[in-house]
């Protein structure tokens, strides 16, 4: 992730300048978005951090690719619920 959210507002601006006077409901519904895929983001990480972490007696590892690969397909699911 990066270290600032996709969503900023200089970004919200660019996309709708020629909408002003749409613009409050706009920004709310664009701002609502990214809160909700916010929580949705840090709900996984709650849940399913833990499954990447391998202790040993020598060190303890995180499996970064598992952990990407399976992040990106749960933010991104290729599959609708009535695939399933």
């Amino acid at each position: 992730m990066t270290d600032q959210h996709p969503l900023t507002d200089e970004t919200i601006e660019s996309i709708h300048e020629d909408y002003s006077s749409l613009k409050i409901e706009f920004d709310e519904a664009l701002r609502a978005a990214a809160d909700w895929q916010l929580e949705q983001v840090l709900e996984w990480l709650k849940t399913n951090t833990e499954d990447y972490v391998l202790e040993d007696y020598y060190s303890t590892y995180f499996l970064i690719e598992a952990f990407l690969d399976d992040f990106k397909k749960a933010m991104r699911p290729t599959t609708t619920q009535e695939d399933n």
